[in-house]
This record gives C-alpha cells, sequence and structure tokens, in this order.
C-alpha cells in the first residue's frame, strides 16, 4: 500500500512538473507574438536584403552595421569601418553594449546566415529597440553581393 501511495505522489509530481511553465513570460511573447499576423509579416520591414544594405554603404546612408558573429568568426572575415560594430551575441544584452546602441539611424544585425540576428532582433524589438533589422542570408549573403558593381566607392588615391 506504502508502494503505491508514493508510487501515486511521485506520478503526479512529475506530470505537474512536465506542464509548468512561466505564466507571466508567456504572456509577454503572446503580447510580442500576437501582432504577427500573416498580413504584417507579409509586410514587415524586418528583414533587408544584401543588395539594399550594399546600396546603403555605397551611398554612406547612416546604419549601424551590428556584426553579432563570435569572436572567431569575425577574425576571419569582419566588418570593418565606422559604420560597424561587433558584438558577439552573447553579450549583445549587457547594459553597455545595449547603451551604445544608437537610436537615431537604422541597426542591421549580421551573423553568418541570419539565424542568430533574427533571435537577437526580436530580443531587442521585444525591449523597445525598434530601429532593428537583420541582414537576410546573413555575411554570406553580403559577401556575395560585393561586387565591383554594388561596393562602396573609396577614393584612389
Amino acid at each position: 500500500m506504502n508502494k503505491s501511495i508514493l508510487t501515486l505522489i511521485a506520478a503526479a509530481a512529475l506530470t505537474t512538473s512536465a506542464f509548468a511553465y512561466d505564466t507571466a513570460k508567456a504572456a509577454e511573447f503572446n503580447g510580442f507574438f500576437s501582432h504577427m499576423t500573416q498580413k504584417a509579416c507579409a509586410e514587415s520591414t524586418l528583414f533587408v536584403k544584401a543588395d539594399d544594405v550594399m546600396k546603403m554603404l555605397r551611398e554612406a546612408k547612416p546604419m549601424l552595421l551590428l556584426d553579432i558573429r563570435t569572436d572567431g568568426e569575425a577574425s576571419v572575415v569582419g566588418l570593418g569601418g565606422a559604420g560597424s560594430r561587433h558584438v558577439p551575441v552573447e553579450h549583445l544584452f549587457e547594459k553597455p553594449n545595449l547603451d551604445a546602441l544608437p537610436t537615431d539611424r537604422p541597426i542591421v544585425i549580421v551573423c553568418y546566415s541570419g539565424s542568430r540576428a533574427t533571435m537577437a532582433a526580436m530580443g531587442l524589438k521585444m525591449i523597445g529597440i525598434k530601429n532593428v533589422q537583420v541582414l537576410k542570408g546573413g555575411i554570406v549573403a553580403l559577401a556575395a553581393s560585393d561586387t565591383t558593381k554594388n561596393a562602396p566607392l573609396k577614393d584612389e588615391k
């Protein structure tokens, strides 16, 4: 009998914890994701194409290219120039890095393929940073778009 009672208590405890979740966090996510209807997703400006970023660079449009790849990735192929900044995603949400993000120009987040950048952009939007876009296809797409036709012009000396 004691074994039966212990088994029932253990089963009830395991079942309860298996279905438990953070209701406050779920409500926060619901508030964020409930606006993502099919129409809103179709009209989203979250993603920006590599050719458009190259055009912005060529025309010296104000923006921040925010490279969130790892230090190792950025050491092989990095983004340079005054309009870029490297902050690995694991440090992006630290106060000094958040405080350094511009509010007066677009922030284009770059990772390898766009997956980490999408998650980072959603996180930034959830905390109230609205001027965020994701480079669709990541640095791979940017490299493919980097041609003599698209590349930013530099003064030849």
